[in-house]
């Protein structure tokens, strides 16, 4: 059985997030995020200079009031791309807005809620998805620049678009279990998550054991999610994580960036050698979310290997 371990997450300091390529401190980070990446699948960004006080409580305080309205209002918010819109179980709830970088998106879900417009809530969930999508095209353009294929990056953000999700956990004397996720990895590309002070988010390591993350305001946990697993030939493997709640007096939430490449993704040929032989087809990530999507009502995970393994 797995056991709990004392080691940390790697801390990366991305304060700047106008680091410029090319200079020593981007050759740093660089190497410090991709290091972190290839060895636990994820790392911590700090960013504190980033988020201002009044950003960070305003973000906190209007995502929560959004689960307080009826289940009927938030049913509204539909979506046909999978794990997207509405959703609930008794262990969670979860609203996930596709192409959340889009104002005029950001401007049709508050609407949902806030018939007559609430542009305080519009205006800091722009701020707060602008912030997270600058530290991803950071992060990604580090990693394909890494192994020598940084002519490729700009042809896949032109195919991405980012989702933002938010997630409120029911406290455990309520559901009976303090099980808020299972062990999984995001069927996305990245994954970069943020969350209150409540403790839950733990990281499986290749040797097996589990590390609990200690969340703060100012850390943001960036995730490799199978996407980026299959584009590096298994050089970086999909973080596997999940949700362990402890009873608390105050609700847990955790809000998430996912990026999707919404073309094909295939393995670059400058990744493919005798040390490394291709380990994966060409995967479109939207049928793989959809088939994972269809088997979630057997309790099942779907891998890349069965999906997309050559």
């Amino acid at each position: 059985m797995a056991t709990k371990t004392q080691a940390k997450i790697p801390v990366v300091d991305l304060s700047n997030l106008d680091l410029k390529p090319g200079t020593k401190t981007w050759f740093s980070a660089r190497k410090d995020v991709c290091r972190a990446l290839e060895e636990y699948g994820c790392f911590v960004a700090e960013i504190s200079n980033k988020i201002p006080s009044e950003l960070h409580n305003a973000i906190s305080s209007s995502f929560a009031k959004l689960f307080e309205f009826p289940t009927e209002a938030k049913m509204k918010f539909t979506s046909e791309r999978p794990f997207h819109g509405y959703f609930s179980t008794p262990k969670y709830e979860r609203l996930v807005i596709d192409n959340a970088t889009s104002t005029d998106v950001t401007q049709e879900f508050t609407n949902i809620f806030w018939p007559n417009g609430n542009h305080h809530v519009r205006e800091s969930a722009d701020s707060y998805v602008k912030l997270m999508a600058e530290l991803d095209k950071m992060v990604t353009k580090m990693v394909f620049e890494n192994y020598g294929v940084g002519d490729y990056y700009n042809s896949h953000m032109e195919s991405t678009t980012h989702s933002f999700g938010i997630i409120k956990y029911n406290e455990p004397q309520k559901t009976g279990t303090n099980n808020g996720l299972a062990n999984h990895t995001d069927k996305h590309f990245t994954t970069i998550l943020h969350q209150n002070r409540v403790k839950g988010l733990e990281i499986k390591t290749k040797d097996g054991e589990w590390i609990d993350f200690d969340p703060s305001p100012s850390s943001f946990i960036f995730l490799a999610g199978d996407g980026l697993q299959v584009w590096s030939n298994d050089r970086i493997k999909a973080c596997m994580h999940r949700v362990l709640l402890a009873e608390n007096l105050e609700t847990r939430y955790s809000l998430g960036l996912f990026s999707h490449n919404n073309k094909t993704i295939c393995v670059p040929e400058e990744l493919v050698d005798e040390e490394h032989p291709l380990h994966y087809k060409p995967i479109n990530l939207r049928d793989y979310a959809q088939e994972q999507n269809r088997l979630v009502a057997y309790g099942k995970e779907l891998s890349l290997e069965v999906f997309c393994g050559v």
